[in-house]
């Protein structure tokens, strides 16, 4: 950045370079949040995939969209995930884990 602005003659000038750079990346910043929530949305869980392969692939979304700033929460992970399976093949496990589950945040007194 140094070099970047190592030439500019007044401090308003510096500042305002240092500014500029800055709306440029938030920009950026939002445009990437974007498209990741936009791949979570449409994840769903393909046949050549295993259980494991969505748990990971819900995982790495969750930590990119930490490291842009955005925090997704484990009910909704959770709910996605079940939502990402293919219901015909595992409606037993689906079922059961949403009994099992308040997807809601709070556990079910048993």
């Amino acid at each position: 950045m140094v070099l970047q602005v190592g030439e500019l003659k007044t401090a308003k000038k510096v500042w305002e370079a240092i500014k500029t750079r800055n709306v440029g990346a938030e920009r950026v910043k939002e445009a990437r949040l974007q498209t990741l929530m936009s791949e979570f949305k449409r994840l769903r869980m393909k046949k050549t995939e295993t259980i494991d392969d969505i748990g990971g692939k819900l995982a790495e979304i969750a930590s990119k969209a930490a490291s842009l700033g955005e925090t997704i929460e484990e009910p909704k992970l959770v709910k996605k995930f079940l939502k990402s399976l293919p219901r015909q093949q595992l409606i037993h496990i689906v079922a059961s884990i949403e009994q099992m589950l308040d997807l809601d945040g709070e556990a079910e007194d048993r």
